[in-house]
């Protein structure tokens, strides 16, 4: 009985990383037809700059490691390009929210917003020297703003999630 209640107390700390986990997931589920498969938005890489931006004692440097070799494997990326970018995400997000206090939605909307960006630019920088790949730009905006465009879903879905948490 008190390995139970270990695990439950326990387990609270482990709901942003499976979030994400799940949402990586689902973001290379074949919802979306293959054509346009590679615009699909960035749901995973999301929810994980909602953890960090609104409790970032729960998305840790190694949850922010397992979250991008997932990524990496579940996309068939370089291992480690996403895991780099999303150390350089997360690094960017707290260094702002130590200058700039406040996580209200429309703060962690810009955050998204701001995270997203950073991810894909490095992501494709990243994949254009280590790959020698040329991309067509205009599908990297594209995802972008696809990815923009839901994110206050995934804000909400979060938030609820938090707030439930608090509980």
């Amino acid at each position: 009985m008190n390995i139970i209640r270990i695990f439950l107390s326990n387990f609270v700390l482990l709901v942003p990383l499976l979030l994400s986990i799940i949402f990586t997931i689902l973001f290379v589920l074949p919802f979306i037809p293959y054509e346009i498969a590679f615009i699909a938005p960035l749901l995973g890489i999301m929810t994980t700059i909602f953890w960090i931006v609104n409790k970032p004692e729960l998305m840790s440097w190694s949850s922010i490691l397992i979250i991008g070799l997932i990524h990496d494997f579940l996309l068939g990326l370089t291992v480690g390009l996403s895991c780099i970018s999303l150390v350089i995400v997360r690094y960017i997000i707290i260094k702002l929210l130590y200058k700039y206090d406040g996580a209200g939605i429309l703060n962690t909307f810009l955050y998204i917003a701001l995270g997203v960006f950073i991810w894909i630019t490095c992501v494709t920088l990243l994949r254009s020297v280590i790959q020698y790949q040329l991309f067509n730009y205009l599908n990297v905006f594209f995802q972008y703003f696809l990815s923009v465009t839901f994110s206050p879903i995934i804000i909400l879905i979060n938030k609820y999630i938090l707030n439930k948490l608090k509980q």
